[in-house]
């Protein structure tokens, strides 16, 4: 069943089809779901937001503009809908991906046909740089859950930039080491901690407050929340339902802490109890 997923999954740029077996499918290319933004030429120049994002973003951290404009000249900006697939797994990696706004997840599909969310994009956030560079295929699939705007960094211009100079190519495999050191730490965490500090952990994340009272917007909705943890969606009500002693408040997407202190101090507790 997982090979027949997957095979349903591919996304064929030459039909311009994409197919998925967990909601009906994305016909597009469409004017409103894939449209050409801006040129390569114009695409760091030419956008200040853009310009901010990519400048932003840690693979790219200290490189002149002139260098930067060398890895994109194969880049462009594009939209895309919700629910469109952006690659499946075993898809060649032929680019990677920029979010400017919206949002992307990254998943597998388990044996049994449910998704299990790896990671979730947001506005300032990169992916799939690391199958681009490595394996050449994207281990996961990519779905965009929120309409985005995206800059799709094509591998020919960037690649023969790296290979024309080698120091660049170091500090781009430092931080895709950085990448895959905090990969590690999210796996080990979805193993040793118990489903409602996984869901404490990422409500705290979500916020600078270090004490006192705290509001927070889910990025996105409960369901992809569940999903993003490693739990069940009826499991994260029971969860959310057992917060409400540490002073967890949910309306809606908005959640409520009461005493962020509190609730940082019974993660710690619980960590150090298991230890």
């Amino acid at each position: 069943m997982a090979t027949a997923q997957r095979s349903l999954l591919k996304d064929t740029a030459e039909s311009g089809q994409v197919r998925c077996p967990c909601r009906p499918a994305c016909e597009g290319p469409t004017v409103d779901c894939d449209r050409t933004l801006s040129t390569p030429a114009r695409l760091f120049r030419g956008s200040q937001p853009a310009q901010e994002v990519i400048a932003a973003l840690p693979l790219f951290d200290g490189i002149p503009s002139a260098v930067l404009n060398r890895l994109l000249g194969d880049a462009n900006t594009i939209t895309r809908r919700r629910n469109t697939l952006l690659f499946g797994a075993g898809d060649e990696a032929d680019c990677f991906y920029i979010v400017l706004d919206g949002g992307v997840k990254l998943f597998a599909l388990t044996q049994d046909g449910r998704e299990s969310i790896v990671e979730i994009f947001g506005p300032g956030t990169s992916f799939a740089e690391a199958a681009m560079l490595s394996t050449g295929r994207f281990p996961l699939h990519a779905e965009v859950i929120e309409d985005a705007t995206l800059i799709r960094v094509g591998r020919r211009a960037f690649l023969h930039t790296l290979h024309s100079d080698h120091a660049l190519a170091y500090r781009m495999l430092a931080a895709l080491v950085a990448w895959n050191h905090r990969l590690a730490s999210e796996i080990w965490d979805l193993k040793e901690l118990t489903p409602w500090q996984r869901v404490a952990e990422f409500l705290l994340a979500q916020t600078a407050a270090t004490e006192g009272k705290a509001v927070v917007a889910l990025p996105f909705n409960k369901e992809v929340l569940a999903s993003r943890v490693g739990i069940r969606r009826e499991s994260l009500s029971r969860v959310l339902g057992r917060l409400r002693v540490l002073g967890v408040r949910t309306s809606g997407n908005s959640v409520h802490m009461d005493d962020v202190a509190l609730l940082r101090r019974a993660c710690q507790e619980a960590g150090s109890g298991r230890a």
